[in-house]
């Protein structure tokens, strides 16, 4: 009956490690998924800005183009 009981207590310190084992891996699971989530928006963030300059850029060059175009001409608005 003591070996039993000593079997049945050893069993139960083992799976209360390992539950305290799986518990630490969900909470380093949950925290590195959060930082993944962050960090996919600043890169979306990061996307629309070098769009957004992208943008300015060929706005820039279209407006130089057609300077250059009407100056070439004669017909400057």
């Amino acid at each position: 009956m003591i070996d039993w009981a000593l079997l049945k207590y050893r069993n139960n310190i083992e799976n209360a490690q390992l539950n305290e084992k799986q518990i630490i891996i969900d909470d380093i699971v949950k925290q590195l998924d959060k930082k993944r989530n962050i960090s996919i928006h600043k890169m979306k963030k990061a996307m629309l800005k070098d769009d957004v300059s992208m943008y300015r850029l060929q706005e820039t060059t279209l407006d130089y183009v057609l300077f250059t175009i009407r100056e070439a001409t004669g017909k400057l608005v």
